[in-house]
This record gives C-alpha cells, structure tokens and sequence, in this order.
C-alpha cells in the first residue's frame, strides 16, 4: 500500500492497515479507537521529525510560521529535494514533503529565525534554496544565515509577493475603497432576506488581497448579470449600483488574470530561465487591456520571475511557492477543531503524518521506535506551560504534570 499523505482520512486507514497487517485474528470489532489512531498520529508525527534524512540532495527548505491562540508561534521548516520537484508536471503536494524541524517561538525576530536555520542544518545539511512569505522576520533570519551559508539562494514565495503588489495598487485606489464598501453595505442589507443567495464571498481580514480573486470574479459575475437581456429583480435592486464600476471592475479582472497565470505558472514549473518568455506567451492569450496600473503589474510581476530565473543554467528549476505548505498548516487546524483553541500543544507533532509518502510496514517500524512517552516529553519540553495548561490550572488549581513537567495538553 503507498499512502499519498494528502489527508489525515488517508492516514488513517493506512494506520488501520498498518493495525491488522499481518494478524488474520482481528476482527472488526478490534478496530481501534479514535484515542489509539491519535496517539500513533503523533507517535507517527514526531518520528517523522525525527528520522535521519539524506544529506546527498540538494535540498528545498519551505519554512513560515503556525499560529493558534497565545503568544506563541511555531516555527516549521519542510523540505523536498530539488531533484524530487515534479517540475512540469503538478505543484508541490503534501506527499512531497518532509518535516525538517518545529521550533515553538514566542518572539520570532532574525536572530531566533537563524539559529533555527542553523540547527535544522544537522538534518539535510545546508540547503540550496529557502522560500519564505517574505515576512520581515523570516527574511531577515534568511539574510543572517545566508551571510554564514551564501551557497544558498533564497525566494520570496510568489503569492505573497504577488499580494503585496495587488495591496499596493488597490488599496490606494479611491473606486477599490468605495467599491469594497458598498459590497460590504449591501451584504448587511440582504444577509436576512430571500436575496441572501446573493451575497458577495468575503474578504479576509488577514492575507486580504491573497482573497481578493473571489470578489473580483463576483464583481465580474454581478456585471454580466445585470446585462442579460431579462436580469433579475434582485440582482437589479440590489446590484444596480455596480454598473458605476464597470471599467474598474474590468481592470481589477484583467490584474488578477495576470496574477493568477503567474502563480500557475510558478506553482507547476518553478522558476526557470525562460520563465519571462512562457510567461508573456500565456499572457498574450489573455487578451488583457493596456489600462496604466494593469501595465506597471505585469511589469513587476515580470521582473519576480526574471529575477529568479533568468541566470539559472539551461534546465536548473526553483520553487516559488510555499502554498503546500499554507495547505499543510490548513489541514492541521482543521483537524484539531477546539483543540486549535487550546495554543500549541502535543498535537502539532501530528503534522508530519500529513507529510510524505509511507507503507503499513514503515508505519509499524516508526511507532515501534517512537514510544508514547517520548512524545509526550518532547511536547512538554518544546512547549512548557501551554494554553490549556494554564486554562485547566485556573479552573480546577492541582497537580497537572506528566513525569514531574507540564502537561503538554
């Protein structure tokens, strides 16, 4: 059985595998319960950060930071060897992937990013490339570590980078704060009545302009509605106004086509040394209009794939993307639910069961080398009094330690 690591579900029945391989005496009713699967995730998880890696690769780091309730953040780095990059092919998957070290930061500054750098060194050995979100911690981390280990190139990851750029000429844009608002207002107007089905997706108040595709293409959508030879009532009381915007709306679809083709092109092909020539021949097809902000955009975005691609030898690739690991973040939240209100606890150590690709035969290998107990010491040394440590002390003060430390929850 080859288990693709895309999803908790599919660890689980790869666990479930892993419980009756080879033992023809269990039956149905010795499946095991949802507290056994949990603890061998865990076991399964910190093994993963534990297991020798080959310092033979040149190596990828994708690395950012977790954050649930608390002060606390945690520290990831994940890395693929370069030569492993299905190039071509599909984007990086969780699959792909393998958990190079978790560091529990309640300040993250330069200083405690490069010496998490250094230290993840032992696993991999140095790394070829990193890719960040761009976030001045992190590069600044990145810069330190570089000046230590200049063989080592770095990239800014390119939806961040992308964002930044939409951030810069939207948010300074008179019609896109007006436009937004009066979406906002008309949100409030219907949410309660039978027009509901109309509302407009919501932008996200973190990573705003990482969201803004959805609302443009409502905008666009509401546009050509509204011009159907019979356009409904609702959508004429309600939307009428949008027409005001057309021309607007139509350039922030032709900015975000160009956006959108570029990170297509990033997550699947990297960045190569004909990148700005692919790019401008998928742009070309587009058809997109020549308003002066659309212009500077390609521009610049131009200028991101050239930048990290032009002087690359004739088939060297980088990646230019940390999505994957953005998904990796989104899929352990989900599956912690309440939990992920309790800060950073034990349960981060699951993530690397959502990462790489492993056999019931690896499975049973890795839990007989990872006993429970050392899970639970390693999460109370990484992470000390947590949240729902010091919650349950405020509710109910007594004893609440595992072998002499805090419980890690």
């Amino acid at each position: 059985m080859r288990q693709a690591g895309l999803s908790f579900r599919g660890t689980a029945a790869a666990l479930a595998v892993f419980a009756t391989a080879g033992d023809t005496d269990r039956t149905p009713d010795r499946t095991p319960s949802a507290t056994t699967v949990r603890a061998w995730v865990l076991r399964l998880g910190y093994a993963h950060l534990t297991r020798p890696l080959s310092h033979d690769h040149r190596w990828v780091w994708l690395i950012d930071h977790t954050l649930q309730i608390g002060a606390t953040k945690l520290f990831v780095i994940v890395g693929v060897p370069l030569d492993h990059v299905p190039f071509g092919v599909r984007p990086l998957q969780l699959a792909d992937l393998h958990l190079v070290a978790m560091v529990p930061m309640a300040t993250s500054n330069q200083e405690r990013v490069a010496d998490a750098l250094e230290v993840a060194v032992a696993r991999t050995g140095v790394p070829h490339q990193i890719v960040a979100d761009g976030g001045s911690d992190l590069q600044r981390g990145i810069d330190r570590f570089r000046d230590q280990h200049p063989q080592t190139v770095s990239v800014p990851d390119a939806a961040h980078h992308a964002a930044n750029l939409l951030k810069y000429y939207w948010a300074n844009d008179p019609q896109w704060a007006a436009f937004t608002r009066r979406m906002t207002e008309t949100a409030a107007t219907i949410r309660q009545t039978r027009a509901a089905h109309l509302l407009a997706p919501k932008l996200r108040n973190k990573a705003r302009f990482l969201s803004a595709g959805t609302f443009v293409r409502f905008g666009r959508l509401v546009l050509r509605r509204l011009r159907d030879a019979a356009p409904d009532a609702d959508v004429v009381r309600h939307y009428a106004w949008v027409s005001e915007y057309a021309n607007a709306v139509q350039a922030w679809g032709d900015q975000h086509d160009l956006v959108r083709a570029m990170l297509d092109q990033v997550r699947v092909d990297g960045l190569f040394t004909r990148g700005e020539a692919a790019l401008d021949d998928t742009w070309d097809r587009l058809g997109v209009s020549d308003h002066p902000t659309t212009a500077a955009l390609r521009n610049r975005l131009r200028a991101y794939v050239g930048r990290y691609g032009r002087g690359l030898p004739v088939g060297e690739r980088l990646v230019g993307s940390t999505d994957v690991l953005e998904s990796a973040f989104g899929v352990q939240k989900r599956l912690s639910r309440d939990q992920s209100q309790s800060g950073l606890t034990v349960l981060s150590a699951g993530l690397g069961a959502l990462l790489g690709e492993v056999t019931p035969e690896q499975m049973r290998a890795e839990i007989d080398r990872v006993p429970e107990k050392a899970v639970n010491n390693w999460a109370a040394r990484t992470f000390g009094k947590t949240v729902q440590w010091l919650r349950r002390r405020f509710v109910n003060p007594g004893p609440c330690t595992t072998n002499g430390e805090p419980n890690p929850g």
